[in-house]
């Protein structure tokens, strides 16, 4: 019996920073992730959570401005990670209504298995990894923490 072993593959894509943009980026890494992973709409609301922080609250969001995103998916270790970088703080909040948003980056610590924030003077990137177990097997822990 042979044993095949699949190696992580990672894609990247880079999207304008407009509010398109975010729906765009769901999409994109819905493709990406295989038939088996069981946490589809964990990693697409962490995207959605992510890229709309880049549009809403960066100089991506900015005329011009864009923001990347790079997914790998090591389906042997049952695990996802999602990384977005973004072209900095932009430290003006945004208007809201009372009560509605700014819950995405709680959300994404929740979600996520280990989570990493490194900010640069022109740069900001998050990185996440979410892991999910086999049907009937509990998560191995093969993401990275």
């Amino acid at each position: 019996m042979a044993i095949t072993i699949s190696a992580p593959t990672a894609s990247s894509r880079a999207f304008d920073g407009l509010p398109a943009a975010i729906a765009q980026a769901r999409a994109w890494v819905r493709e990406l992730l295989p038939a088996g992973c069981g946490r589809v709409d964990d990693v697409v609301l962490v995207v959605s959570e992510l890229t709309t922080n880049a549009v809403m609250h960066s100089a991506s969001g900015a005329p011009g401005g864009r923001f990347a995103l790079q997914v790998e998916v090591d389906a042997a270790a049952h695990s996802v990670g999602v990384t977005c970088i973004d072209l900095g703080p932009v430290l003006v909040r945004a208007a809201r209504p009372e009560g509605e948003g700014g819950h995405g980056l709680a959300l994404v610590r929740e979600l996520a298995d280990s989570y990493e924030v490194r900010s640069e003077p022109t740069s900001r990137t998050v990185c996440c990894w979410l892991d999910w177990a086999e049907h009937g097997e509990p998560a191995n822990g093969g993401g990275r923490r």
